[in-house]
């Protein structure tokens, strides 16, 4: 008596794997350890083979993870770059609706200035006239050397610093980019 399975496949398969089942009612005498097809579409699994077959499927499921792998990997990153895209939407909407605060993104970038001689706020005129912080550095004229000049080509939502060692931009575009890069490199 000879054990088989018989699967039916739409396409001759790349690779397959057998695993034999232990049965009380294995022949000795009967054939056992070959692995063919009979037909395209058709195995039939008799354990001649099986060492090539388990090989075979070992290295189907390998590349399996490895495309599986590949694809999350893609797919995450295409993820990352529709919520920055969403963000970027959703802030120049609140931007363009006046329901954004500049001060706390040029406090941002003078931050970032070291040596806060002589340096000028390029601001969007709109931004210009909401920020606050113009007036405080009117008050304090004399002790400060930051002053703020409406520029209309800085973005909405963004300014340009200069200083006598260079530029210091914030921009929206620049911010969405920096966080996309801590998401994508958590480290």
């Amino acid at each position: 008596m000879m054990d088989y399975l018989e699967i039916q496949l739409p396409r001759p398969p790349s690779a397959v794997g057998v695993i034999p089942g232990r049965s009380g009612s294995a022949d000795a005498t009967g054939p056992s350890d070959t692995m063919r097809g009979e037909s395209a579409g058709t195995v039939n699994a008799e354990p001649d083979g099986l060492r090539s077959a388990h090989k075979a499927l070992q290295q189907a499921g390998v590349e399996f993870r490895e495309i599986q792998e590949q694809f999350i990997q893609e797919a995450q990153q295409q993820l990352l770059g529709l919520a920055l895209e969403i963000a970027k939407k959703v802030l120049m909407q609140e931007i363009q609706a006046d329901r954004h605060k500049i001060d706390p993104i040029v406090t941002e970038a003078l931050s970032r200035v070291q040596d806060r001689v002589d340096v000028v706020v390029h601001l969007h005129p709109d931004d210009l006239a909401r920020c606050e912080l113009v007036g405080q550095a009117d008050e304090a004229a004399d002790k400060s050397s930051i002053s703020f000049v409406a520029d209309p080509k800085v973005q909405r939502g963004g300014c340009l610093l200069q200083t006598a060692r260079g530029t210091v931009e914030s921009s929206i575009d620049g911010q969405l980019e920096e966080i996309g890069q801590a998401l994508e490199n958590p480290e």
